[in-house]
């Protein structure tokens, strides 16, 4: 049966969540820490706003690199989990039901509704975000970016294919590279994220 979006969502969202006295999180066999997202935000908008433009590039691949690698060991967790076996697998019967489930998972975090636009299994996987939460706040501080400021969503693009489609757990990582081709930090009315296999 295709992968019912909603379902996954209602499923993770039931899981009690409840945190340890350092604030830490276990749910879906991955242990999360509970922090605002604002304070995310505020953290590396200033970094970023007070750097010259290459030194921003830099900082940005960083990020971009510590989201793809954070989000490629947590999905990684998660689709090993018990509750993922339970509820989430017997909707799953091919590689690409698998990127759907991921994508749907990744809802239950609260920064902004990410949806599949495209998929060509093993080579390139397009998904959209429309109320993403860091780049309303980025034109709110600061006016339209010279690009895209959703670290998170192009990196988390990424580590789905690589776990889907790349050598097995844990050395596909980087197998495909993401780009946030419009964002609404930018000005545009949608965020989007392509993520490609890179050639070798």
């Amino acid at each position: 049966m295709p992968i019912d979006s909603k379902k996954v969502i209602e499923i993770a969202s039931r899981l009690p969540i409840e945190s340890n006295e350092r604030g830490i999180m276990a749910a879906f066999g991955v242990y999360a820490a509970m922090n605002y997202n604002e304070f995310f935000f505020k953290v590396v908008s200033r970094v970023i706003q007070m750097l010259d433009y290459r030194t921003a590039e830099e900082v940005e691949k960083k990020l971009y690199d510590a989201v793809l690698e954070c989000g490629y060991h947590t999905f990684h967790g998660a689709r090993t989990s018990m509750h993922w076996r339970e509820y989430i697998l017997p909707m799953i019967n091919s590689p690409e039901d698998e990127v759907y489930a991921l994508v749907a998972f990744t809802n239950v975090f609260g920064i902004g509704y990410i949806e599949v636009e495209e998929l060509i299994p093993g080579q390139k996987l397009v998904a959209v975000v429309k109320n993403a939460y860091d780049p309303g706040r980025y034109m709110e501080e600061y006016g339209p970016q010279p690009h895209g400021r959703c670290y998170m969503f192009s990196a988390c693009t990424a580590s789905y294919m690589d776990l889907v489609y790349g050598p097995r757990y844990p050395t596909g990582i980087g197998t495909f590279v993401s780009k946030e081709v419009s964002c609404r930090s930018m000005g545009d009315n949608i965020c989007r994220f392509i993520a490609e296999r890179i050639k070798i």
